[in-house]
């Protein structure tokens, strides 16, 4: 230094050392700054009012309020008090709390923090109330803001786990995904929105905008798509993948929903859906399969049913040519024989027509403008009905009006019947055979009678030849004895 800076820098500390106030006055463009021969360390601009510090500035470790701080105006600012801790933000952390490897970023974080140790704060209040809670991490502002002993959880994004208390192992990544949640744990939400009302439910997860959004005591859970599950609040164990999958369902329970809007309409319970728009009509239906787009059941009420396809396919195929159904004697009782047979069969009525279904036309009437060209065989509901009425056999159940405006037929439950029919005529077969074999019997003994009578007869008339020969014979040799034998013997007779 000048000699001249040393007799001023002396006066300041001088000054300071007796004096309560102290003004320096830079004139304009001034420069006060401090330095050695060749390095400046301190300098303060009177133009721009920019203080620089050209080396480190060291801090104490802070063990109160007043040391080792920085602050604000009178609000502390970045601190490390504790073990492993680091705070940057107005007021927060605290100068009481003994959790460690804490790090926080952003005003009033981790501010109420009192043995909770391992967590991370980043964003404004982001755990502003947490207290023993350990190992959470909290991005975005308000998030997990209301924790207090929950641990283990993790929120990014604005309002994320923002009513969080006591709830643990949450995952939280969205816009107010979670916001709700107070008790409920192992919960995983991706998307904003995302499990919103949650309270209580438990191991549920989300991955989507507004999936389970309305969920407040459900749990176990699935959604994955936008809205999927979006009005769930009390259903349990669903699993719901596709945009709007079960959209609607509320308290349903054990359903499994695959594919855009599958089982939308869903309040149900044991539904399965699987494709583009399955199972869109079930409301209250349950224990139903709905395999392939557009496949729904015969109405949205209905109860244990399978749909495969929609209204447009052709034919099932399979390996096997047999479905295999439950069959056990010990799962029967009053087992007798089917009555039902031969008489019934003969009264069914084999139709050939050609299909012109009213779900090709708009508004599902008619016109006949889309009939198919090829026909087909079957049989007609209607006519099956009337059958099974005037025989009293409607247990068949060979026809299915839930939908009273599209009755189907269940040409399967025939299969019995027609069996009974095949072994009536084979009865009936079997003792027209019987007959035949007795009368084939009796014709082959007159057979046999026959060629002895014809040997007999055979053999008569051989003798008879023989005697005609002996008496043409004898007639030849005593022609003239027998004439005169014979007048002889007329004479006598005279």
């Amino acid at each position: 230094m000048k000699k001249s800076e040393i007799i001023i820098f002396s006066l300041f500390l001088s000054l300071n050392i007796y004096a309560q106030n102290i003004t320096n006055t830079l004139g304009a463009s001034g420069m006060f700054s401090i330095k050695d021969g060749t390095t400046e360390y301190l300098s303060l601009s009177q133009s721009t009012g920019f203080l620089s510090l050209n080396r480190s500035l060291v801090l104490p470790n802070t063990t109160s309020s007043g040391l080792g701080v920085i602050y604000k105006g009178t609000e502390r600012f970045l601190y490390n008090y504790g073990s492993g801790n680091t705070f940057l933000g107005l007021n927060s952390g605290n100068f009481t709390m003994t959790g460690f490897n804490n790090t926080t970023v952003g005003i009033a974080t981790l501010q109420s923090n009192t043995s909770g140790s391992s967590n991370s704060a980043f964003g404004f209040y982001a755990l502003l109330t947490n207290s023993t809670g350990s190992d959470n991490s909290a991005f975005g502002t308000y998030a997990l803001r209301g924790n207090s002993t929950g641990s283990d959880n993790s929120a990014f994004g604005t309002n994320a786990l923002f009513t969080n208390s006591t709830g643990q192992a949450n995952s939280a990544f969205g816009n107010a995904a979670l916001i709700f949640n107070s008790t409920g744990a192992n919960n995983s939400a991706f998307g904003s929105w995302a499990l919103f009302y949650n309270s209580t439910g438990t191991s549920n997860s989300a991955f989507g905008s507004n999936a389970l959004r309305n969920n407040s005591t459900g749990y176990n859970n699935s959604a994955f798509g936008n809205y999927a599950l979006n009005s769930n609040g009390t259903g349990t164990r669903n699993t719901s993948v596709g945009y709007k999958s079960l959209y609607s369902n509320t308290s349903g329970f054990q359903n499994t929903a695959v594919g855009d809007s599958a089982l939308y309409k869903n309040t149900g319970n044991y539904n399965t859906a699987l494709g583009y728009n399955a199972g869109s009509n079930v409301t209250t239906g349950a224990n139903l399969t709905l395999i392939g787009i557009d496949a729904n059941p015969s109405t949205p009420t209905a109860i244990d049913q399978i749909t495969l396809g929609n209204q447009f396919v052709q034919s099932l195929r399979c390996n096997v040519q047999t479905i295999t159904s439950l069959s056990d004697v010990r799962d029967k009782k009053n087992i007798t024989d089917l009555t039902l047979g031969l008489e019934f069969i003969t009264k069914l009525k084999p139709r050939q027509f050609n299909w012109d279904k009213r779900d090709w036309y708009e508004g599902g009437i008619s016109d006949g403008s889309k009939v198919q060209e090829t026909p087909t065989a079957g049989f007609i509901a209607q006519e099956f009905d009337e059958i099974q009425k005037s025989e009293n056999a409607e247990w068949l159940n060979l026809v299915l009006k839930d939908n009273p405006d599209k009755w189907e037929a269940t040409y399967g439950n025939l299969l019995p019947v027609m069996v009974k029919a095949i072994q009536e005529l084979k009865t009936e077969k079997d003792v027209e055979i019987a007959k035949l074999v007795e009368e084939n019997k009796q014709l082959r003994s007159e057979v046999e009678n026959m060629k002895l009578i014809k040997e007999q007869l055979t053999e008569i008339l051989g003798l008879k030849e023989e005697l005609i020969q002996q008496i043409t014979l004898l007639k030849s040799k005593d022609g003239d004895e027998k004439v005169k034998y014979s007048s002889a013997g007329n004479q006598k007779e005279e």
